[in-house]
């Protein structure tokens, strides 16, 4: 499994969504996944990743 850390999940203005110990932050997308992935199955986790790449530039 991937570790996760915080320097992972910056916005493009600087702003850290994860907190250094990986768990909920300042708020947005990031800390929502983290929080709940867990608890998804993969059909779940397949659908975040799928809505999370219309973003990619």
């Amino acid at each position: 499994m991937m570790e996760i850390k915080a320097q992972q999940f910056v916005t493009s203005t600087g702003r850290q969504v994860l907190t250094d110990n990986g768990q909920q932050g300042m708020g947005g997308v990031a800390e929502a996944i983290f929080a709940n992935c867990a608890e998804l199955d993969n059909d779940q986790l397949n659908e975040i990743i799928e809505w999370v790449r219309l973003y990619q530039r």
